[in-house]
């Protein structure tokens, strides 16, 4: 099940994933709520002559698509039309994508209601930006929506577990190993030590003379 959210407050001038590389592009970002984003691209809006609605696609921007923990972000896609002359609007159609661009759910309103530009924050501010030019939050530049929807979702992600340190591992030597060293063995205390043989004393080579 969708998490709940107002299709009316889901208002903008963008379509979703539809460029590839292209001029990076100016794009309007204002919270639509504790934990969504609504991304708007003025030069998405629809304009017909001669006439004051205009219409426009929005992506909203959500931590939690489905009611469900842990949370999986997704995004919303929405057709929504501005009468900017009676400063009213009323949604057309809307998608719901998982963050790796499943489809969840599509729908096409039967039957379109006006209702009040203002009715809520973030209704008025999209509104501003069809109908006035003006945005009312963040201002970035990208090539297409979708990175600005990817770098989005990626904000919600937890930040990555430091590595744990490497302790070196020193390979034992096999016995026998070539450039192995034997170790030199203790004396046993059984061993009985050998017995020293006296010398023999030195017989002269010559008697001496005997004294006068």
């Amino acid at each position: 099940m969708l998490n709940s959210f107002r299709l009316p407050a889901v208002a903008a001038a963008v379509t979703l994933l539809a460029a590839g590389a292209a001029e990076a592009r100016i794009f309007y970002i204002t919270q639509s709520g504790v934990d969504a984003w609504t991304v708007m691209d003025k030069d998405g809006i629809e304009r017909t002559p001669g006439s004051p609605v205009r219409k426009a696609w929005a992506v909203r921007v959500q931590r939690n698509i489905l009611s469900g923990n842990p949370p999986q972000p997704g995004y919303v896609r929405t057709l929504t039309e501005y009468d900017c002359a009676a400063q009213r609007t009323r949604w057309r159609e809307f998608t719901a994508f998982s963050r790796a661009g499943g489809l969840l759910i599509s729908k096409v309103n039967p039957q379109p209601e006006w209702g009040p530009a203002d009715e809520a924050s973030d209704t008025y501010a999209a509104y501003r930006v069809v109908c006035e030019g003006v945005g009312g939050g963040s201002v970035v530049s990208a090539d297409s929506v979708a990175k600005v929807v990817i770098n989005l979702m990626g904000s919600w992600d937890p930040p990555p577990e430091p590595f744990a340190p490497i302790t070196p591992v020193v390979a034992p030597v096999a016995p026998g190993a070539k450039g192995a060293v034997a170790p030199a063995k203790a004396p046993s205390a059984k061993t009985t030590p050998a017995k020293a043989t006296p010398a023999k004393p030195v017989t002269p080579a010559a008697k001496p003379a005997p004294k006068r």
